[in-house]
């Protein structure tokens, strides 16, 4: 009889563990789940500093692991907004009030297509070295994702910025990385 008693003590506390610990589990992942990631924030995304007294750096941002695992999310981070990009598409002729948005056209293992919206403001408005921070800012965000190591952009070539495939190498001839 005492056997009996024991197995259904060891049974009853197995129960409370696996209670308990599923429990927890559904509980993280809906908190994980339903926190609202505000994009304006840019902790989510590298961030470009030029002209530090240690040079041109780009610096991690402090989030950029609570989205790392999904592209669209980071390209909302680089974007600072959820919003549909092509909403911020300017008819020719109109003068763009903002930065140049992305837009994923394609996404293959390895490596992420984006289009730039906007890329008269990359190309021509924003210097060689805005161009060249936007870019490196892109590219160092969207490869935090373990199946993106390179970055093709996707928009018309102009006198500071031409498109094709950035890597993270590519900038770090210009750039100091500071990963923190």
């Amino acid at each position: 009889m005492a056997l009996n008693k024991t197995h259904l003590l060891i049974g009853a506390a197995i129960a409370v563990v696996l209670a308990v610990t599923i429990g927890w589990a559904v509980f993280h992942f809906m908190i994980r789940e339903t926190r609202v990631i505000d994009y304006a924030d840019e902790a989510y995304t590298w961030n470009a500093l030029a002209g530090t007294s240690r040079g041109d750096l780009l610096v991690r941002g402090e989030k950029v692991d609570e989205i790392r695992d999904d592209v669209e999310k980071l390209i909302h981070a680089l974007n600072r907004s959820d919003k549909d990009p092509e909403g911020f598409r300017v008819p020719e002729g109109k003068e763009p009030a903002d930065l140049p948005k992305l837009k994923l056209l394609d996404s293959q293992k390895g490596r992420v297509t984006v289009e730039v919206i906007n890329a008269e403001i990359l190309t021509q408005r924003m210097g060689s070295t805005g161009a060249s921070a936007f870019l490196a800012v892109a590219t160092f965000t969207l490869t935090e994702h373990a199946d993106i190591d390179a970055v093709k952009f996707v928009f018309k070539e102009g006198d500071h910025a031409i498109p094709g495939i950035y890597q993270r190498e590519m900038f770090r001839r210009y750039w100091r990385i500071d990963a923190r």
